[in-house]
């Protein structure tokens, strides 16, 4: 048996740090984080909602649009997995957020994270679409 620790890599730190700057509600923190030409996009869109976000003028709108919904988020079990590429990795995290109408909002993520720079150039999420169909339909019925 061997005891070996690997130290985090530079892009690992950058994506703790942005996460953390999210979920703490400091959206300009968050995208310092990013390349001034970031993209987000989801492999299952929902209806209504852009699958491609691309400039940090549309990542600022869909993550305070997001955040405003939300009274906390939570991510527990975040695994990041470094790939042969220095710059492309996988991230798996479960989020759970309090809504401001009292309900929660739960889902599984898998992400493919490109970086740049030292800056994350691109996300290509994976989620469980369903829960975040049931989590539009509640905040649409109580509107």
């Amino acid at each position: 048996m061997t005891d070996t620790t690997i130290a985090p890599s530079a892009n690992e730190a950058v994506w703790h740090a942005a996460g953390a700057a999210l979920y703490g509600g400091d959206l300009d923190a968050f995208l310092a984080h990013w390349q001034p030409d970031g993209r987000y996009e989801v492999a299952y869109p929902i209806a209504g909602m852009a699958s491609i976000v691309a400039g940090r003028d549309q990542l600022r709108e869909l993550f305070a649009g997001f955040g405003a919904l939300t009274a906390w988020i939570r991510v527990d079990d975040v695994r990041f997995h470094a790939t042969a590429d220095p710059d492309v990795a996988f991230v798996e995290e479960h989020m759970t957020a309090e809504l401001y109408d009292g309900s929660t909002y739960e889902n599984d993520l898998c992400m493919r994270v490109s970086f740049r720079d030292g800056r994350i150039a691109s996300i290509f999420e994976y989620y469980g679409e369903r829960a975040h169909e049931d989590m539009l339909r509640r905040l649409a019925e109580g509107c």
